[in-house]
């Protein structure tokens, strides 16, 4: 199944998608900028998260979002990932022109208070120490993230490195983010609802065809190095308890093979019969919990194993166990074609549940164009039931390799 869409480019480089759904009242605004924490200078992150934040302090016309939309019954909010940053509205289809107005605003010129920088600057900071410094395994992932990493700007999280890479930002800072990254050649609108595209598309050339395109820009990531040797990292928190990881690098969201990887990770460890919970929680106790995931990013991901070992067992004996099964031991036995079939089927019904909502479909619209073009996902399904067996079996010997494992030991004091 895939989404239906039309496009549309305005002149200045605004990607338009609208999806026709009339099925329902009500109409969906996503405004997806294609900067992340991946775009941040290294010695100066957060930024992006910031901005984020900052994009709800008033825009030249607008100072304030939230009454004109409560006004007309709408709801909205905004995340930032490591690849982008995506804006969205829902609200009754009549008043789409509302969030298209507001959308336009911000995007043509913000207010550039400082009180509201101050204000958003002090959240942001306060968030950090809330997520990252006074709860057990804040900075866990992201210290996965800066291990396995040796150049790509995934070494850091959204949220940034640390709070004083926040409090360093200035009005001039902002700016700069702002008129680089926040410019319509830069971005993707998607509308979806009870709408027909050729009245759409005059709406939005009345409200974004003014706006002038930002500088063209050249995003050049430096490549990640292939990891040629095991390596191994340890480090001392308090925690109530201790963590293992353990990640392999894998190719990006568009490689041919993600959907192998991604059914690898649902083989081994996504649901109480994987096979790594069965091994190692039901039949042998050696972990409390044990799972394998994958990222799923525009660049180059990790297959991660995330274990807490039982009470009692030494991490590192865990971790010998965990190695000989993974490396020497396992085999795929007589029921792995069922298995497979199994995590093909829940992979499917994922995917097909994941577009009910009509802001889901917008979302997902929105990410897809701005990773490469909606048209190169749509056979996502397909793509799934076309793994087979015995590509499962290659890739994972050739992935699973003690050669190319980063293993992160997480001690709690």
């Amino acid at each position: 199944m895939s989404i239906p869409f039309k496009r549309h480019t305005l002149a200045n480089g605004l990607t338009v998608i609208v999806h026709e759904d009339f099925t329902t009242q009500l109409a969906a605004c996503n405004v997806l900028y294609k900067v992340g924490s991946r775009d941040e200078n290294p010695n100066q992150t957060g930024l992006a998260h910031l901005m984020e934040h900052y994009m709800f302090c008033g825009s030249k016309h607008i100072p304030d979002y939230d009454t004109p939309l409560q006004k007309v019954g709408a709801i909205n909010n905004a995340y930032t990932s490591q690849d982008h940053t995506q804006y969205y509205i829902v609200l009754p289809a009549q008043n789409l022109e509302t969030a298209l107005w507001i959308e336009s605003d911000r995007m043509l010129e913000l207010a550039f208070d400082q009180q509201g920088l101050d204000t958003q600057k002090h959240v942001v900071i306060e968030e950090f120490k809330e997520v990252c410094l006074n709860q057990p395994f804040g900075d866990l992932w992201s210290s996965f993230s800066n291990f396995v990493y040796k150049k790509f700007p995934y070494k850091w999280m959204p949220i940034g490195k640390k709070i004083s890479h926040i409090e360093e930002v200035t009005m001039d800072t902002i700016k700069n983010f702002y008129y680089r990254f926040y410019r319509p050649n830069n971005a993707v609108l998607v509308i979806g609802g009870p709408v027909h595209f050729e009245e759409v598309v005059p709406l939005v050339e009345k409200w974004f065809g003014d706006i002038p395109a930002g500088p063209a820009l050249e995003k050049n990531y430096p490549s990640e190095p292939a990891q040629r040797a095991a390596r191994q990292k340890t480090l001392s928190r308090t925690a109530p308890y201790s963590m293992l990881l353990k990640g392999w690098k894998m190719p990006n969201r568009l490689h041919p093979d993600f959907y192998a990887y991604d059914l690898i990770s649902d083989l081994f460890g996504n649901t109480q019969s994987a096979y790594l919970n069965k091994k190692f929680v039901i039949d042998n106790h050696l972990f409390t919990d044990i799972s394998m995931s994958i990222s799923g990013t525009a660049g180059p991901g990790i297959l991660a194993i995330v274990a807490r070992p039982a009470e009692g067992v030494d991490i590192h004996e865990a971790d010998k166990m965990l190695n000989n099964f993974l490396y020497q031991d396992f085999q795929f036995g007589s029921t792995f074609e069922h298995d497979l079939q199994k995590v093909k089927n829940k992979n499917e019904s994922y995917l097909l549940n994941n577009e009910i909502k009509l802001d889901s479909r917008t979302s997902i619209l929105a990410v897809e164009e701005s990773i490469s073009k909606v048209e190169d996902f749509e056979n996502d399904i397909q793509a799934y039931r076309d793994v087979t067996p015995d590509k499962i079996r290659a890739l994972f010997t050739q992935v699973i390799s003690p050669k190319k494992e980063n293993t992160l030991f997480y001690l709690a004091d």
